[in-house]
């Protein structure tokens, strides 16, 4: 059986964080001008995607940005070379996280019971630990490990999203958009390096 990866077993660069004492160093030229654009890079990034995705959801009237994807942006942007934030974990992750969520839903009955938002039903409880231990042997049996879509999984199980007609549809649409615009802008400061 795959085992997920453990952050000391996967090299990263996350950025150095930004604070007044740094950007007052930037401007007196005491740090170098590539630390400070690193400092900058994942707020700028996180929000990018953000208004990415939302844009184009507003535009389309589809909900392309949901709460699922916050925790992805924030990875995809912080850690861009994690093996978690790969355009393939990205999508299969949030694929797998719908696809369990729902059998999750369809095999204890828990479509008519009411959102967990409001009062926890027990059978959207039950729904959300079924779907989570799905995922969580399903991840690394496609070698997807993405915790963050474990996110969409519960939006799914608590009945926050509806599995009826375009809405799963939607949902990977702005997973699609966040990787693919996070890939293009990784793939720029790689070059640009």
């Amino acid at each position: 059986m795959a085992s997920y990866p453990t952050p000391a077993g996967v090299r990263t660069t996350p950025a150095a964080p930004l604070s007044f004492d740094r950007v007052i160093a930037i401007f007196r030229g005491g740090v170098a001008t590539s630390r400070a654009l690193d400092a900058i890079w994942t707020p700028a990034v996180a929000a990018m995607l953000i208004v990415v995705s939302g844009s184009l959801g507003f535009w389309l009237k589809q909900p392309w940005l949901f709460a699922g994807l916050g925790p992805t942006v924030f990875l995809l942007a912080s850690h861009p070379g994690h093996e978690s934030s790969r355009f393939r974990a990205v999508v299969l992750g949030h694929l797998t996280a719908i696809a369990c969520g729902y059998l999750a839903i369809l095999i204890l009955g828990a479509g008519g019971a009411p959102a967990l938002l409001s009062k926890p039903p027990l059978t959207r409880v039950w729904a959300s630990a079924f779907g989570l231990a799905m995922l969580a042997f399903v991840q690394p049996q496609l070698k997807a490990w993405h915790p963050p879509a474990a996110a969409t999984l519960l939006l799914v199980t608590m009945g926050a999203y509806r599995m009826t007609g375009k809405t799963p549809l939607a949902l990977m649409c702005g997973v699609l958009v966040v990787a693919i615009v996070a890939e293009a802008l990784n793939r720029l400061r790689v070059a640009k390096r």
